[in-house]
């Protein structure tokens, strides 16, 4: 381990070395061109110098908003100019434009996550820049959006899939290191849009409640993380699954047999098995009720997808 490493380095290791992936060599970058991600690139090309990483910037399409359009243009050319300056064979870059409009701010995260699932092999990582900053407006955005309990665990450093480093290093940190680094990043324009929900949090709700409770967010935040790490120790539920399916549909049998809260736990579970993550607390709570039925065959529509339900087993089309 070099010498010249510094704080944030050494913390990043750190954890690349708790959750195994300190001997990986295969990784894909998630790299917008803002800061998180800037320095994300930057520190993994560091600890990881002969690593074989895959660099993924998504350009989220044209837009009729002149500023927003320039600014996913540059993107684009500050993510190629740095991997150039980095001249490492090993390091390949890879992008995707939207092909229409992206709305929403769900429109947009789906498009990115089912372009860095389409680059996935089985021996890679996804790694993501995510910081402190995030979690904390993830975890009242899910809240106020209404969440389970798997909800709102789901925002995890590793979960076998996805690697967030930074998840426990604060936007600062970031700050301090690109600018000791002389790192070029740039600041999305529309993160100043109050139409954007996190936007809203970030720039006004959180600033007035400062203003109100000296560090009322801090404060706010702690509580969140402890009650996140409590439930952390709730123990692990895991999947029955029919035998003549293996992995395909829920036993009902097993299901029903579970408590009201371990039945939401379980129907979130499935959801993401099936890579269906935005869904509400009332939405799992609908599922279930219909499921509390005591029909033999039951079918009904809900997030999308069909549910077709039998005395034996579960199953989402």
């Amino acid at each position: 381990m070099s010498e010249l490493w510094a704080a944030l380095e050494h913390g990043i290791w750190k954890y690349l070395k708790e959750y195994n992936l300190d001997t990986h060599d295969n990784f894909i970058l998630a790299v917008s061109g803002g800061l998180d991600s800037m320095v994300l690139l930057e520190v993994f090309h560091k600890l990881k110098p002969r690593a074989n990483l895959k660099v993924a910037h998504y350009h989220h399409g044209n837009s009729d908003d002149q500023k927003l359009e320039e600014f996913r243009n540059l993107s684009l050319k500050t993510v190629q100019h740095k991997i150039s300056t980095l001249n490492k064979k090993n390091i390949v870059f890879y992008s995707e434009k939207s092909p229409g409009p992206l709305v929403s701010e769900e429109q947009m995260r789906n498009s990115r996550w089912s372009f860095l699932r389409s680059l996935k092999k089985s021996d890679e990582v996804i790694v993501t820049a995510h910081h402190l900053d995030d979690r904390f407006e993830t975890m009242l955005l899910k809240m106020i959006r209404g969440t389970s309990v798997e909800g709102f665990l789901a925002f995890k450093m590793w979960n076998q899939e996805i690697f967030r480093p930074f998840l426990e290093t604060p936007k600062v940190a970031l700050i301090d290191y690109a600018e000791a680094h002389k790192i070029s990043w740039l600041s999305d324009p529309s993160n100043s849009e109050d139409h954007y929900l996190r936007n809203w949090l970030r720039e006004k709700w959180l600033v007035e409640l400062n203003q109100k409770v000296n560090q009322g967010s801090l404060n706010l935040a702690k509580s969140l993380l402890r009650i996140n790490s409590a439930l952390n120790e709730t123990p692990a539920l895991e999947l029955v699954f029919s035998p003549e399916s293996k992995s395909s549909f829920l036993s009902r049998r097993w299901y029903v047999s579970l408590s009201k809260a371990d039945q939401l736990r379980c129907l979130a579970l499935y959801l993401k098995k099936h890579q269906i993550f935005d869904f509400t607390s009332g939405q799992l709570e609908e599922i279930r009720k219909r499921l509390d039925k005591n029909q033999k065959d039951l079918t009904f529509e809900l997030l999308g997808r069909k549910w077709v339900i039998n005395a034996s087993h579960i199953m989402l089309q």
